[in-house]
């Protein structure tokens, strides 16, 4: 029979013993005709690249390894599964850093922290039929994202220094009743019940929120600072004033939401302009967004304390595993199939122990 190796195909003959597994198959790590280092580099160049053809091509000039697109795709949505499979039970995953960030300056509590978000991919007529969208019918289905990460120091700038090697992430293409258990393992197994400090951040999207506050009722809970200022200007906006006094009203109240937090950005808004947001349900209705979350918007506290007030780890985080590989030009993909190619890029970008 020919096996794949890494150094291209190669005929390779057993003796055929009934009911005992193979030796040699078990020496060289043989697995759907194909040896675990010619898996390594196919998966790889299947998964990084910009499509399958484009891997296969990179395999070969880079390996010497000729293989057609269907066996490529076909070696890395394998590959896929197992990583969507692995992320249901993860493995302890405790960890020691014993160098602090080249960027740290002072020394705060350590702390665990969680983001999450969604991203979404383009799907193919199958998976997106009869699914409600934005504007009728979608043309794209959603994948969610977490990252875990640790600090325990602050940059110059008093903002949080995490460790480069503290980082590990997963996705998700199921509901959201089914994303927080997940979540919940992974922090788990990540240490939550024993770290000193735990926080959960995420945009406003009350699904993700009550995810994480199920997932952990211990942690602190913050809303996204980018979020809420967006919010905050478009309730500056709906007032009706002039579009000068408009912005100059915002940049005041942007600076009362960064020192202090939401109640305080509010509370302006209501003394000075109560008839206005009276008269214009679209500047009441994002005022009351930020009222409404105004305990998970003390950013001014949450700064002293040495927490983060911004999701821009999960974002990053979302544009690499999910919108680099998923949501290029006339990419169309099986719901599933995106999920595994989002899996085998969380499990390349975390830090694993045995990576």
């Amino acid at each position: 029979m020919q096996v794949l190796t890494a150094l291209g195909w190669a005929e390779v003959s057993e003796r055929y013993v009934p009911k005992r597994p193979s030796a040699l198959r078990a020496a060289l790590g043989i697995k759907g005709k194909a040896t675990a280092a010619a898996r390594e580099a196919a998966e790889r160049c299947g998964a990084l690249c910009g499509s399958f053809r484009e891997g296969a091509d990179a395999l070969r000039r880079l390996t010497g390894i000729c293989v057609s697109v269907s066996k490529l795709r076909k070696m890395t949505l394998s590959f896929g599964e197992a990583c969507v499979a692995a992320q249901e039970t993860p493995a302890p995953d405790a960890r020691q850093y014993p160098r602090r960030p080249a960027a740290a300056v002072t020394p705060v509590a350590r702390t665990l922290f969680c983001m999450a978000d969604g991203g979404s991919a383009n799907c193919c007529k199958a998976d997106t039929e009869g699914v409600e969208g934005k504007d009728g019918e979608a043309g794209t289905r959603q994948i969610r994202a977490a990252v875990f990460g640790e600090y325990a120091w602050l940059g110059k700038d008093g903002r949080p220094v995490p460790w480069a090697e503290s980082f590990s992430y997963l996705v998700s293409g199921e509901t959201i009743d089914l994303v927080t258990p997940l979540i919940k393992r992974h922090g788990l197994a990540r240490g939550s019940g024993t770290a000193p400090r735990m926080l959960c951040l995420a945009d406003g999207e009350p699904a993700l929120e009550d995810a994480l506050r199920d997932a952990f009722p211990h942690a602190l809970f913050v809303n996204d600072f980018a979020h809420a200022s967006d919010h905050l200007h478009a309730c500056c906006l709906a007032l009706g004033l002039k579009e000068e006094i408009a912005a100059r009203e915002f940049r005041f109240c942007r600076g009362l939401l960064y020192r202090c937090g939401a109640e305080s950005a509010a509370r302006r808004l209501r003394r000075l302009h109560q008839e206005k947001l009276d008269a214009s349900p679209d500047a009441l209705r994002n005022l009351s967004y930020l009222e409404k979350r105004k305990d998970n918007m003390r950013y001014g506290w949450f700064r002293k304390q040495g927490y983060y007030i911004g999701s821009g780890h999960v974002e990053a985080a979302v544009r690499v595993l999910v919108v680099r590989r998923c949501k290029q030009a006339g990419m169309h993909w099986r719901h599933a199939n995106a999920v595994r190619m989002a899996a085998i890029h969380a499990r390349y970008r975390s830090h694993h122990k045995a990576a």
